[in-house]
């Protein structure tokens, strides 16, 4: 049975904040949907493009960057559209909410081993020895032989997906998770890259998918020695010798340290472009927070009218903080009631201000789109 060996150390807490700040940052600052598309987009080609590289593919990110979408008989070029397949694999698990299983690991590298021939659905595990790196240079290793692969996968998929971890941080489960699956290095090619995905995964499935928009690799190309390093954590070269019962908190440190990183600078990046379009919105929608942004689309957009029930669905809020909101969002200028003369509120429209604003926006769509993150 798997069971990780680490302490939880201050500099693991320090960096799961800064993780956690980025997280809260990427969620609620405001950004149109094509915006944050454009951002995905490129975040998932620089880790096709970086994962590769750690990898040893020797073409140039402008050669990389032209096979992106584009299946090749070629071994380096075919690398590349499938580990991009396999970026679209996991968005396609994450919308179906798909556990990861020893099928779905199979199944993913199967996706991303370059084959010749008929593609396997499933990729089986190793039959035979493999071995890391040349001896004396930095990351060498000998992973378990592969009799032992087998019960380690078995057991690294119960540790994944037990109860008992529900407590335990996300990324420290993705680290983990990482960490145990390049130990037992399951195939003869592709671990890394299979790795990465499945720590990417855990994150997405965990609440840290920071809206696709991190990029794991980053990191760990600035210095590819500093990562090898890292997961050898000075121990024997050889899997039996020490490595089997391991303690990593060293191996963690490294990850969520990376993982902050990359984490902030994609925060940074939501930023920017949050500042940028600030910059230009009318000074009436500047002012609105997220739930009114959302309030405002959906009276502008869907229907004139809004009833207390309807407000309470589309904020996911209870009837007595909704009426609160609303009272104050009457004071402020940004709706009235649509029955002045009502005892009680039960229906809401916009402001004449804002009423007027939604007037141009219904007028010229297209000219509001950017602003307001809408796709039709």
């Amino acid at each position: 049975m798997f069971k990780p060996r680490f302490t939880i150390t201050s500099s693991m807490i320090n960096n799961l904040l800064k993780i956690e700040r980025s997280s809260v940052v990427v969620e609620q600052l405001p950004l149109p949907a094509t915006i944050l598309e454009e951002l995905k987009k490129e975040a998932q080609e620089v880790t096709v493009l970086l994962s590769t590289k750690m990898e040893g593919n020797t073409l140039d990110n402008e050669a990389k960057r032209r096979v992106l979408y584009k299946s090749s008989k070629n071994d380096e070029e075919q690398e590349i559209y499938n580990l991009m397949k396999a970026i679209e694999f996991l968005d396609e698990s994450e919308q179906r909410e798909l556990p990861i299983t020893e099928e779905w690991i199979k199944k993913l590298h199967a996706i991303i081993k370059v084959v010749h021939g008929r593609r396997p659905k499933l990729s089986e595990y190793r039959n035979e020895q493999n071995k890391v790196g040349d001896r004396n240079q930095t990351g060498f290793y000998l992973p378990p032989e592969s009799q032992d692969v087998p019960t380690l996968m078995e057991d690294l998929i119960a540790w994944v997906n037990s109860p008992q971890n529900v407590n335990l941080a996300v990324p420290i489960q993705a680290g983990i998770a990482m960490w145990q699956f390049l130990t037992i290095h399951p195939y003869m090619d592709g671990n890394g890259r299979t790795a990465r995905m499945i720590a990417t995964y855990i994150l997405r499935r965990g609440g840290y998918g920071l809206k696709g928009l991190f990029v794991l690799e980053n990191f760990y190309d600035r210095n590819l020695n500093d990562y090898y390093r890292a997961l050898q954590m000075k121990l024997s070269h050889n899997y039996y010798f020490g490595r089997n019962d391991a303690d990593i908190t060293l191996w963690l440190e490294y990850f969520l340290n990376g993982l902050a990183e990359v984490y902030s600078e994609a925060s940074e990046i939501v930023r920017q472009k949050n500042s940028e379009m600030l910059r230009v919105e009318p000074e009436l929608i500047r002012k609105l927070d997220i739930q009114q942004r959302s309030l405002f689309r959906q009276l502008v957009f869907k229907q004139n009218t809004s009833s207390i029930t309807e407000i309470c669905r589309l904020l996911d809020a209870g009837e007595r903080t909704v009426r609160e909101k609303i009272k104050r969002w009457i004071e402020e200028g940004f709706l009235e009631p649509k029955d002045p003369e009502a005892q009680r509120i039960r229906t809401i429209v916009l402001s004449t201000q804002y009423e007027e604003l939604a007037v141009d926006i219904r007028n010229e769509p297209e000219k509001y789109q950017y602003l307001l993150g809408i796709d039709d």
